[in-house]
């Protein structure tokens, strides 16, 4: 058990404690504090020890005894294969997904009847080509996405809603390229570069990621890449919502 405590851990095995405790989260078992702190911990963490000591008081095996169990093997199958996407939903209420995540290579949006904002700022991406089914509902689905990447959304039908596209196509070499299908529904599938609060809320992140992580006593994640710098200006907040389709009322 202490051998296995001293090994290094990678994106899958900090990704898997992510979804535990997401999971001990809806259970009722932590506070929304404690949900962002501990994922925070988690997606610096080093070593299975470091894991262990964030699901020690919860009702679940701890990672260092999975190294060679089928949760841990399902788990790395998540977001390999149109089969095993990683699934992120808004349901009945708005979602975002922000900070420092490691994209998979299909991935599946479900807005359901809210809004669901993925942000791709501070993501580490290692695939050339990330297949993403999006299901639009009667929410939104906004994705943010630095300057370089490539996004395609020629196969997404629009149905009774709409369909906005603001960033190139074709990336720039060594950038990802995320080609989107499904259907927006009756509502809407943006896809732009971050504005000026998308760039604060990415700094936000980053301190309170170091923050968390000293008080941890591990070393923060470095981000995968700077947030998106681009022509607009950082004097203030754009006026109106960003995410809100057009001709629509903006939601809070």
């Amino acid at each position: 058990m202490d051998s296995a405590g001293q090994l290094r851990v990678g994106h899958a095995e900090r990704e898997h404690v992510v979804l535990l405790l997401r999971q001990q989260y809806a259970e009722g078992r932590l506070t929304d504090g404690e949900l962002d702190q501990r994922m925070v911990v988690a997606r610096a963490a080093r070593t299975f020890l470091d894991l262990d000591r964030l699901v020690a008081d919860l009702p679940v095996v701890p990672p260092s005894r999975q190294l060679a169990g089928p949760v841990a093997a399902t788990h790395q199958q998540l977001g390999a294969d149109p089969d095993h996407r990683l699934t992120i939903t808004a349901g009945v209420s708005s979602h975002v997904r922000r900070g420092f995540w490691t994209v998979p290579a299909f991935v599946r949006l479900n807005a359901g009847i809210a809004s669901l904002r993925v942000d791709f700022q501070q993501a580490d991406c290692p695939h050339a080509v990330v297949d993403i089914a999006v299901m639009g509902g009667l929410g939104w689905v906004v994705l943010v996405v630095p300057d370089g990447w490539g996004v395609n959304t020629d196969r997404i039908g629009k149905g009774v809603g709409s369909v906005s596209n603001q960033v190139n196509e074709t990336p720039r070499p060594g950038m990802p390229l995320l080609v989107l299908h499904g259907s927006s529904g009756a509502g809407s599938v943006r896809v732009r570069h971050p504005g000026w609060n998308d760039r604060r809320q990415a700094r936000k992140a980053m301190r309170r990621n170091a923050m968390t992580a000293d008080a941890a006593g591990t070393t923060a994640a470095p981000p995968a890449q700077k947030p998106f710098s681009g022509a607009s200006s950082e004097s203030g907040p754009s006026t109106g919502p960003q995410d809100a389709p057009s001709g629509s009322t903006p939601r809070p």
